[in-house]
């Protein structure tokens, strides 16, 4: 697996916790509106479905979608300002972990090892007739 490819699956298992995070306190009435649940579960699922196809253009416009139907949720008093802030700071991760995958990746120079050339060898006699003492 690249780790291009695992990032794409910690998204995925981002956007299930994102579910865990809509449903876990579903006994709370004031938390999460039943309506709103339902909505965000509906979009959830195909931003699921979108990470699971490993298609990131549609993951993001998926992820879009979903922060903007949160944001109307809480803007309506359907979610709690607890609760929003932590579906916030998930689409923040799986925001991020999108942005890291299409991120050009700057290239890693390369070492290269240079190893001297020995010293090219004199022809016999280029010292011929010089003096030492000179």
């Amino acid at each position: 697996m690249t780790k291009k490819q695992a990032r794409f699956l910690t998204s995925a298992t981002a956007a299930l916790l994102i579910a865990g995070i809509l449903t876990g306190c579903a006994n709370t009435p004031t938390d999460l509106h039943p309506s709103a649940a339902a909505k965000l579960q509906t979009r959830l699922q195909s931003l699921a479905r979108a990470a699971a196809d490993n298609n990131l253009p549609a993951t993001k416009t998926e992820l879009d979608l979903f922060a903007n139907d949160v944001s109307t949720a809480a803007a309506n008093g359907e979610i709690s300002p607890t609760r929003r802030q932590d579906i916030q700071k998930t689409i923040d991760l799986i925001r991020a972990d999108l942005g890291a995958m299409t991120a050009t990746p700057t290239p890693t120079p390369s070492r290269t090892i240079q190893t001297p050339s020995p010293p090219a060898p004199q022809p016999p006699g280029k010292d011929k007739g010089k003096n030492e003492d000179d």
